[in-house]
């Protein structure tokens, strides 16, 4: 088991603990198969409105990220949808790495991937349904005060109304709904390490978000601030690392191609139409700090030959991989830090170490000697352990 300090030092241990290919992984295919639900519902949402699949292709490409002119209330609704697929792909992952990242520190360095799978089908629904199930009372309240302004509307009653109810209960019921809001988007971090480590249910994973931010919050606040602050680093430096790998490729394979690679290279990066500010955030350590590396400009591409299209789309996929493997990793140190921080936050709030708890499998084998006893062993134990008094007055 890892020796644990149950402070800030702790904490420290994210990038360290999140750079295993296990968690990257994990964090991969939850970060990918979100994207693809993105990309799905949004392009259905751009064909609902009226546009057309080419128009959107050329101004958005495979990432549509800004810029939605959506006129229809169901294109929105279509588009919100591939949102929350997003969103719920990643909380997912965000739960197995969560396991593995428990499971390591009590001493099992080698749970797996596949076991990891295995008990997020047992308990996957807590993980995404405490953020929906926070979300859907917000929509509640917000319903609520929209009746409430409808009954406003009636002449002299509703607005006599609107002004003796104006403290309580509608200031009461905004100021909670403010409070809610605000764990909701806490929830998204929370949820999933509630769920990896203590396996609760739905209701019992809001009650531990709520007793957790209410009883110990400067403490997740300022272990949430550091581990934002190592997710950027890490990202900043697995992003240079990557990018000076990219470069020695076309350094070492440009000698002999020279500008023929160097078309198929710009058509390629036509089809990543990431914004540019989104890759001037990733390529820069932090705001306002010009330290950073420089990536080539994403142009309109060029005429190629069948084989150079060919190639110039894979080189764009394998990118793709790249930047997707650089912000998994960064996630994967968001997934382990707040795993590490509501370990440290359960011992000084409850007094009770996690990380002391039984695992899954020691459960399954208590469970199994205890189907296996016989009842005549189990009588011998209950004679064995009866005290003297009981002796003393059979004889």
């Amino acid at each position: 088991m890892t020796k644990f300090y149950f402070d800030v030092r702790d904490v420290f241990r994210a990038p360290r603990l999140a750079l295993s290919p296990k968690k990257i992984l994990l964090q991969f295919m939850g970060l990918l198969v979100g994207y693809l639900g993105y990309l799905i519902f949004t392009y259905l949402a751009f064909l609902s409105s009226g546009l057309s699949f080419s128009h959107t292709w050329k101004y958005h490409g495979l990432f549509p990220l800004s810029d939605f002119p959506f006129t229809e209330w169901y294109s929105w609704v279509i588009f919100v949808f591939g949102c929350l697929i997003a969103l719920i792909c990643w909380l997912l992952a965000s739960t197995m790495v969560g396991k593995v990242t428990y499971e390591q520190l009590k001493g099992d360095d080698f749970y797996s991937s596949k076991e990891a799978f295995r008990f997020l089908k047992k308990h996957f629904g807590p993980a995404f349904l405490s953020p929906v199930s926070m979300l859907a009372f917000i929509a509640f309240l917000i319903i609520c005060g929209i009746v409430v302004g409808l009954l406003g509307k009636i002449p002299y009653l509703g607005e006599l109304g609107i002004g003796i109810f104006y403290l309580i209960p509608l200031f009461a019921a905004a100021l909670c709904l403010a409070y809610v809001i605000f764990i909701f988007f806490v929830s998204l971090l929370l949820a999933p390490v509630v769920v990896a480590t203590l396996k609760e249910d739905t209701f019992e994973t809001i009650v531990q978000i709520f007793s957790t931010v209410w009883n110990q919050a400067w403490r997740y606040f300022v272990y949430t601030g550091l581990i934002g602050v190592m997710s950027k680093v890490g990202i900043f430096i697995f992003g240079y690392f990557s990018f000076r790998a990219v470069q020695l490729i076309h350094l070492s394979c440009g000698v002999f191609m020279k500008g023929k690679l160097t078309d198929i290279t710009e058509e390629a990066l036509s089809y990543i139409t990431i914004p540019q500010h989104f890759l001037d955030y990733f390529s820069n350590i932090f705001a306002g700090i010009n330290f950073r590396f420089h990536l080539p400009e994403i142009g309109p591409g060029i005429y190629l030959n069948w084989s150079g299209e060919i190639s110039a789309f894979l080189i764009a996929i394998s990118l793709i991989i790249v930047i997707f493997m650089v912000l998994s990793y960064g996630l994967a140190i968001i997934s382990t830090g707040q795993t590490l921080t509501y370990i440290i936050l359960r011992k000084k709030k409850d007094d009770e170490d996690l990380l002391e708890r039984k695992t899954e499998t020691e459960e399954e084998e208590e469970r199994k000697e205890i189907l296996e006893t016989p009842p005549e062993a189990g009588e011998e134990k209950e004679k064995e352990v009866k005290s003297p008094d009981q002796s003393e007055e059979k004889t």
